[in-house]
């Protein structure tokens, strides 16, 4: 599941490079996010709280690191967000 995890995130960020649109990877990583939570079969009331909450955290994150294009910050704020993505 986590090396699941880790090719979404590359994948998105790579996705994230080519079209500088923060909202539609976190929009995508939200629905991803979602999609695991039904396989576990969740209550559908999580799904879809779990899949507000990690649409806001995704957007501040895919934001944040298309405003650092090209800086220093852009690779500590991936590194952190990596790190948080994964738990």
């Amino acid at each position: 599941m986590i090396i699941i995890r880790i090719v979404i995130l590359v994948a998105l960020i790579r996705l994230l490079t080519a079209t500088e649109q923060p909202f539609l990877c976190a929009g995508l990583y939200a629905g991803v996010r979602c999609l695991f939570a039904v396989a576990i079969n969740g209550p559908s009331w999580s799904i879809l709280v779990f899949g507000a909450v990690a649409f806001l955290l995704a957007s501040l994150y895919f934001w944040l690191l298309d405003r650092f294009d090209e800086t220093f910050w852009w690779w500590i704020i991936m590194v952190v967000g990596f790190g948080i993505g994964l738990v």
